[in-house]
Parts: structure tokens; sequence; C-alpha cells
């Protein structure tokens, strides 16, 4: 309704204007001004009226399209609008106003926009058509531009002054002038006519149009629920079946398999020289470091002159054990004879063996005269005790005489009790004679007991000086061995071909500490592990024998592979680290031969990053994404 009223409105007010310049009749200003804009209007459209028509009738082709889609749908028109209408139609008035600035844009005449309008309304009696052909009618009888020069010489009495002709200056202002005003009226009119002449189309196109991106609509909206649907199936079939490989990822280094040599000294010293500097390739036996030996040797030689000095009182003193006449010279001298040390040794020792000879002997000589002049006395002793014997028996027999004598009271009783009295003298001093015999005799025998103890002592000091001096020597032997053992540690020599590395001792002169690294020495020949720290809370998962998989990061990782490797070795129990003192078991992983090889242009080094790939069993993707929430679904609600 609203574009049928719009229709005849438009219709009269053009059939008006129209009308009332036909029947009135322009003035002779106004029929030149016509004539003129006429004729420059064909002048600019005429190299562009074969392209408009080609473009009229692409665009023709295009509204029928549009316009019969509908009416083959069959689909009833939607009285009441909803949201997704509403936007579309927000859509389309954008596209429509577009469509209109487009077809303003591309300065079509009359003629082409009332033909266009014309064949999609299809109306064969309207008043617009009627209008139009007239307008049309009336331009086909306007002479040709071709001969519109003549046009200009029409007498105006409004433009021009009577009797005067327009100059060059005139004319070209006129031209601009009127070219303006024809380009304003010609959109004018444009709008006006096109407008009432696709006021009716307009609701069909927007339901052909609204339909047509429904449809798109929600074919693309089924494509992309089928893709989302197929995409969700693949996902979720990957999530609950694809089985996952676990695994324990370890950082390690690579470390050499008899780890490295430390170099140190037992007992410290003054550097003498040093022979090495950081990243020297030594031998086995090289000389590294030379300490000051001038301590060491004097140590040396004190030991070994005390040896001497024992080992000759040890010869002195076994051939005073054994009763030979002069010490034999140890075999460890025997050697060194030419040395003036050895040679006054000996000298001193064998003096000393005469000397205490010489004193025992006369130590038992002295008994023994001794013993000799105990038995003179005795003897001396025993005569006198005959002597007083033989007096007892004159004594005796005289006694009897006197005895008888007295009886037959011939003497007097005195002399009786004289002779009596003798012969007990003489028996006293006979006992004390053999009293003094048994003392001498005791003291022959004390005598001889010393001769004896004298030889006795002897030995038995003999022996202890013997058992002490060959203690001696062999606490002085092993003195010696440690003593010349530090005098060669004096020169420290590689215990291994390698690399130095980490080298402490720079200054001569310097004061190296019992214990103290000097260096260390890393070992080229042996083999090379990957020692890693595994947490303790892992070390379940991890065996000896266990394959595990190992990648070098220092190397490119787009051409390097992941080498093999089995794990040879797990500690027994955890170690501290020293800085952190987190706990954590080592673990060293062994490659092949083989795995090497795969490796052959590449330079392995001690002390190089890796990861260690240690796989475990596995699970789906599932159980990884539950897993936490299930542990932590079983400590729920348990605490206090």
């Amino acid at each position: 309704m609203r574009s049928q009223q719009r229709t005849r409105t438009s219709n009269s007010v053009s059939r008006g204007s129209i009308d009332d310049s036909s029947s009135d009749g322009p003035g002779p200003q106004g029929a030149a001004l016509i004539l003129e804009l006429r004729r420059l209007r064909h002048e600019l459209d005429r190299e562009n009226v074969e392209e408009l028509r080609r473009q009229n009738r692409r665009y023709s082709e295009a509204d029928d399209a549009r316009l019969s889609a509908p009416a083959r749908s069959g689909q009833p028109h939607r009285q009441q609008k909803g949201k997704f209408s509403r936007a579309i139609d927000i859509c389309l008035d954008q596209f429509r106003l577009r469509g209109i600035a487009a077809v303003a844009g591309e300065n079509r005449t009359v003629r082409e926009r009332a033909a266009a309008a014309a064949k999609s309304q299809r109306p064969s009696g309207s008043h617009a058509s009627s209008v139009l052909n007239k307008a049309a009618n009336r331009e086909r009888n306007l002479p040709d531009s071709r001969g519109g020069d003549q046009l200009l010489h029409i007498e105006t009495p409004g433009l021009l002054l009577p009797g005067s002709a327009p100059s060059s200056e005139m004319r070209t202002s006129l031209r601009q002038a009127i070219r303006s005003c024809q380009v304003g009226l010609s959109a004018s009119a444009e709008f006006l006519l096109g407008r009432d002449a696709l006021a009716d189309n307009d609701e069909l196109l927007e339901d052909g149009l609204k339909l047509i991106v429904v449809r798109a609509f929600r074919r693309q909206m089924r494509t992309g629920l089928r893709v989302l649907l197929g995409v969700s199936i693949l996902a979720g079939g990957w999530i609950i079946l694809m089985p996952l490989a676990a695994a324990v990822v370890v950082p390690g280094n690579l470390v050499v398999q008899s780890n490295l040599k430390t170099i140190q000294h037992p007992t410290g010293g003054v550097v003498a020289q040093v022979a090495v500097h950081n990243g020297t390739r030594v031998q086995a036996g090289d000389l590294l470091v030379r300490l000051d030996a001038t301590q060491a040797q004097a140590n040396v030689q004190m030991i070994r002159k005390q040896l001497d000095e024992v080992r000759a009182r040890i010869a002195r003193l076994l051939a005073e054990r054994d009763g030979l006449p002069r010490p034999a010279t140890p075999a460890e001298l025997s050697a060194r004879l030419d040395e003036s040390d050895v040679t006054s040794l000996l000298a001193s020792e064998a003096s000393l063996f005469k000397a205490r000879s010489d004193g025992q002997e006369s130590q038992k000589n002295l008994l023994q005269s001794r013993t000799t002049q105990l038995a003179q006395e005795i003897a001396g002793l025993e005569a006198q005790v005959e002597s007083k014997a033989k007096q007892l028996e004159l004594i005796a027999g005289e006694l009897s005489g006197v005895q008888q004598l007295y009886e037959k009271r011939l003497v007097p009783l005195t002399r009786l009790t004289s002779l009596q009295r003798e012969s007990a003298r003489i028996e006293g001093e006979r006992g004390q004679l053999i009293s003094a015999i048994a003392e001498t005799q005791a003291k022959i025998g004390e005598a001889q007991l010393q001769l004896l103890r004298v030889d006795q002592e002897f030995r038995t000091d003999v022996v202890k000086q013997l058992g002490e001096n060959q203690g001696k020597e062999a606490e002085l032997v092993e003195r010696g061995v440690a003593a010349r053992d530090l005098l060669d540690r004096v020169e420290i020599r590689a215990p291994t071909s390698g690399v130095v590395h980490q080298l402490s001792a720079h200054t001569i002169g310097g004061v190296v500490r019992a214990g103290d690294a000097i260096m260390e020495l890393v070992p080229d020949s042996d083999d090379l592990l990957i020692e890693a720290r595994l947490q303790p809370n892992e070390i379940d998962q991890v065996r000896i024998g266990q394959r595990a998989l190992v990648r070098f990061s220092a190397f490119n990782q787009a051409v390097t592979p992941q080498l093999a490797g089995i794990v040879s070795f797990v500690s027994a129990d955890t170690t501290h680290d020293q800085q952190t003192n987190a706990p954590y078991f080592t673990l060293r992983v062994s490659l092949p031969e083989d795995e090497h090889r795969r490796l052959a242009g590449s330079q392995f080094v001690s002390g190089m990053p890796a990861e260690v790939f240690l796989q475990t069993g596995s699970r789906t993707m599932m159980n990884y994404l539950l897993k936490p929430i299930m542990d932590q679904v079983q400590r729920a609600f348990i605490e206090r």
C-alpha cells in the first residue's frame, strides 16, 4: 500500500510537471536552456551508453532470478518477525542503500532505469511507463548531438543582448554552469523516477534475499555442526582409547665410568714446579707438579743413618750371643764399605765388641782366682784340723794314765782337771776349723756361681739388646719406606691418561695443604655414562637393566636421534645435595657401542647435559587428565 501511494504521488508530481511544461510551453530562454542541457547530456553519455545498456541487461537478468526464487519455493510470507529476521532486515537495509548508492554512482539515464523497473514489475500499462515512454520519444525527436552546434546561435532574450553574439569566455562559463546543473538535475530525476519504479519491488526483493541468507546460514550451520560432531567423536575416542607412553624424565650429565681423578698430596708441601695447565692432555706417568724435596730428603737420610747404626749393633750383638770372635758385616752394609760413615760405624761396633769381651774375661778370671784362693784356705784349715786331732789323741792317752794314777791317789786332782780342760779346748778349736772349712767351701761355690752368672747375665743383656735393636730396625725400615715414598711423591705424576681440569696450584713457592685437591684429571680412555639424579618418589619405577632413552640437549635436535641405553646402576640409598640438602638417588645409564656409532660425528665430553626418559608403562589421555582429580577426591573429606 505504501509503495502504491508513493508511486501515485510520484507519478502525479512527474506528470504535473511534465504536463505543465508541455501545456504552458517554455519561454525562449527556457527552451534554449533545455536544448543546451540535452545536447550536453548526449555528448557526455554518448560514449557510455553501450556499456550502461550491457550493465542494465545483466542487472535485469539478476533481478529476474532473484524474484523467481521465492515463487518457485512456495514458502508462505512470515507475518511476525523474530530476532534473527530483524537482524537480517538491518543487513538488507544496508544492502539496499548501498545498491541505491551504487545505482546513483553509475550515472544511469532515466530511460534505462525506467526500463529496468518495468521489466522487474512486468506491468504493461502503468502510468510511470507511459511517462517514461513520452520522455524517451521526446528525446528521440531531438536533433542529433552532432548537429548541436547550430543550437548555440538561437536568440535568447534573457541570456544575450539584442544584436550581440556570445563570446568564447561566456560560452565556456555557460557550458560549465549548464554541466553542473545537468549533473544535479540528472541525479534528482533518477532518484525520483527510480524510487517510484523500485518501490513495489522492495518487499519481494527483501523476502528473496532473506530466504537466500537464511538458507545459506542454515546450510553452513548444519555443515559446521557435522564437522564439529565428527571432530568431537574423533577427539573423544582418542582421549579414551589411545594409549600414551608414561615415562620418568630425569636430567643428568655425561660422566666417565671411573669418575674424575682428583689429584691430592697426603702431607702437602711447597710448590717447586708446575708442568701442566688447564686443558693439557697428559699420559699416565707424566709429571704434573713437583714439590720441594729438601725436607723429605733430610728425613730419608736421617732414617738411613739410624738404620745403619742399628744394623751394625745387631751384628755385634749376634756375635756376642753366639760367642764369635768378631762381629760379621751386615749384608745391607757390605755393599757400602767404601762409604766413610759405614766404615767408621763398623769399626766402632768392633771395638765395643772387643771391650765387652775383654771385660767379661777379666771378670771371669777374677772369680776363678778367688775360687783358687778359697780352695787353698780350705787346705790349710784341713791341716789344722788334722793337727788338733793328733793333739786330742795325745791328751786322751795322757789323761787315761793320770786317771789311773789319781785313782791310786798317786797324782793330785788338779793334774787330772788341767788335762781334761786342755782336751776340751783342743776339741773346740778343731770344731772351729771344721766350720771355717765349710764357710770357705761356700765361698768357693758362690764364686763359681758368680762365674756362671757373668756369662748368663752377659748373654741375657745381649739378647735383650738384640731384641730391642731388631724391633728398632723394623721400625726404621718402615719409616724409611714411608720417607722414600714421601720423597717419591714430591713429583706428582698422572695416574692415567686424560685432560687436566680445575688446576689450583699456579704459584712457584706456594703451599699445598695436606689433602687439598691440586687438580682434577678427566680420563679419556674410560667409557662414558649418563649420571642422573632421581627423585625418591620415583625410585619404585626404576630398576637395573631397564631400557632408557637418552637425548643430548647440547646437539642439534633436528638431526640428533635419541639413543637407547640400559640402566646399569641405581644407588642403594639416597644422597643429599651439599647445597640444597635435597635427597636423591644416583642413577647411571650405559650406552652400547652401536649407539655410540650412531653419533660418530659428534664429540662426547664429560659434563655434557642429557635427558633420560625411563618408560614405565602406558595410560590413556583420560587417565592422565583425571588422575590428579581422583587423587584429590581420595584425599578429600578425611582431614580432621
